[in-house]
């Protein structure tokens, strides 16, 4: 019989651990280039998942394996910006769509505030970080209905993951149908699966291949079903994939350090 996971609580950090977080966390302490070094002392005054409560939710992360676990730890506000112009674009009972969901950060804090009634559907192919997302949206009551194991493309059929520098945030996936480890599907595909019928808010976070994900969709779905609100990563207004979002209405509000924030008219 498998041990049960500790509680959460737990986990929490140490002493040594909260009183280096107490000086970490003083901007511009926490910033991402001195992420790295934080990350080894914190593991060097205790090794192993940390308990994380943040303006989010709660979070179960293990910080030597994953930018987005060490990210939470350092900086409970991480991605704020981003988030706070999600929620600005839905409400209770809204739907929001995380594409590339990693460890949940996006998928806890949008479900957590489309309560009560709100949908959230999770797509994240990694194996690992699906079982953290669950456990993750478990620790805040939310609902792992709508968590899809897979990968999104432009094809239906397999793949394998190439995770890089040893950061499960930092991974691509390649098509192999003979000898993939798990399945890919068109975004539309997963959307009528999980019974959404239209999203007011989308996150897609899948390392340059937003474009494989977005274009079919955008190609086969009617207007009514395209998402109000957008947060993507690394859009540049010389990319492709941002002529395609010009092309069906969406507008650039913002770029924050790591994402492009639109809007649909």
């Amino acid at each position: 019989m498998t041990p049960a996971a500790p509680a959460f609580g737990e986990l929490r950090a140490s002493l040594l651990q909260r009183i280096a977080l107490g000086v970490i966390r003083i901007p511009p302490l926490y910033r991402g280039s001195l992420r790295p070094l934080w990350v080894k002392l914190l593991n060097a005054l205790r090794s192993g998942p940390v308990d994380v409560e943040s303006v989010f939710g709660r979070f179960r992360v293990y910080p030597t394996t994953n930018l987005v676990d060490s990210a939470l730890l350092i900086h409970p506000c991480y991605n704020q910006e981003e988030i706070d112009f999600l929620k600005a674009g839905t409400g209770p009972g809204g739907t929001f769509v995380d594409v590339g969901a990693n460890i949940g950060l996006y998928s806890v804090a949008l479900g957590n505030f489309l309560q009560p009634g709100g949908r959230v559907v999770s797509i994240e192919p990694n194996p690992v970080c699906v079982a953290r997302l669950r456990h993750n949206l478990e620790l805040n009551g939310l609902d792992t209905s709508r968590v899809f194991d897979v990968g999104v493309g432009d094809f239906d059929g397999k793949a394998k993951l190439v995770v890089l520098r040893n950061d499960l945030a930092i991974a691509h996936i390649v098509r192999d149908d003979a000898h993939g480890d798990f399945a890919v599907r068109q975004l539309l595909s997963i959307l009528d699966d999980a019974g959404l019928q239209t999203i007011d808010a989308l996150k897609i976070d899948v390392e340059g291949f937003e474009r494989a994900a977005l274009e079919p969709f955008f190609r086969a779905a009617p207007r009514s079903r395209w998402p109000k609100r957008i947060c993507m990563e690394h859009l540049h207004d010389s990319d492709v994939m941002a002529g395609i979002l010009r092309g069906c209405g969406y507008r650039l509000v913002k770029s924050t350090r790591n994402n492009a924030l639109l809007v649909l008219e």
